[in-house]
């Protein structure tokens, strides 16, 4: 570097070497930033060498090859200016440390310079888990049109032999005592609108999207009546039921079963 102090004006040598190198790079008219991209040195590095903020600094080794890069740039002796750098801030801690004492802390700063901080605690990396694991269980339920809670509650209540030899298209299964604890439910497959007749009730149209599901639990009749073929899977009180066949374009469940000509 050919830039020299010769231009600057002397600089007393009872300065501390921070302010010594801060009033040199004044006078070339030098910024932080400036002196920064050229030296590739960290503005902060700069700023704490300035300051003399000896606990703002890296490990001994990376500020001393700092300091004689910053010397030699502002036309020093870097290495005289590491040494006086490294001696000020030794008579400044001697106060308060015992020779047998210093190394051990200085070795300890060095270390806890040299480790690199800790990007992402254990909890958040689990939260991050977590938060993946149920989004993709999510999409899966939802594109397979799966609902885990009707699974788990059919599994975890074994349906009676008489519930399970029921079915709705068999006349000779129907009892009365059973029909009363029907639980129709329709998980949809696709977006479809449908006519439902509950009980007495008067027929009213529903509009339902893929994913969602509709329960019904009549006590005397129901019927829904389907315009697409498989746009839902039905179960009878959690056992999957066959879908309706099609009759004039239609395709209509209905409890108890009624027969249809075609």
């Amino acid at each position: 570097m050919d830039t020299t102090v010769s231009s600057s004006s002397p600089l007393p040598e009872t300065l501390p070497l921070g302010l010594q190198l801060q009033q040199l790079r004044e006078d070339k008219y030098l910024t932080l930033e400036e002196v920064s991209f050229q030296t590739k040195i960290s503005r902060a590095n700069l700023e704490a060498i300035e300051s003399m903020a000896y606990d703002k600094l890296p490990a001994d080794p990376f500020t001393r090859g700092q300091l004689i890069l910053y010397g030699n740039f502002l036309g020093m002796d870097g290495r005289l200016a590491a040494d006086h750098f490294f001696s000020e801030r030794d008579n400044s801690m001697g106060s308060s440390l015992t020779a047998s004492r210093h190394p051990l802390i200085k070795r300890s700063t060095a270390s806890k310079r040299l480790t690199e901080p800790a990007r992402m605690s254990s909890a958040s990396i689990a939260g991050i888990l977590l938060l993946v694991i149920v989004t993709f269980s999510t999409l899966f339920c939802y594109y397979f049109s799966w609902n885990p809670f009707a699974f788990l509650l059919s599994q975890s209540t074994p349906a009676s032999s008489d519930t399970a030899s029921f079915h709705p298209a068999d006349p000779a299964t129907h009892h009365g005592s059973q029909q009363s604890t029907n639980n129709i439910t329709a998980l949809f497959s696709k977006d479809c609108r449908i006519l439902v007749s509950l009980d007495d009730q008067q027929t009213v149209e529903q509009f339902y999207t893929k994913g969602s599901q509709a329960q019904w639990q009549p006590t005397r009749q129901l019927k829904v009546e389907f315009f697409q073929s498989d746009s839902a899977e039905l179960q009878l009180n959690g056992a999957v039921i066959p879908f309706p066949d099609e009759v004039d374009g239609r395709f209509i469940f209905q409890l108890p079963a009624a027969h249809s000509a075609r």
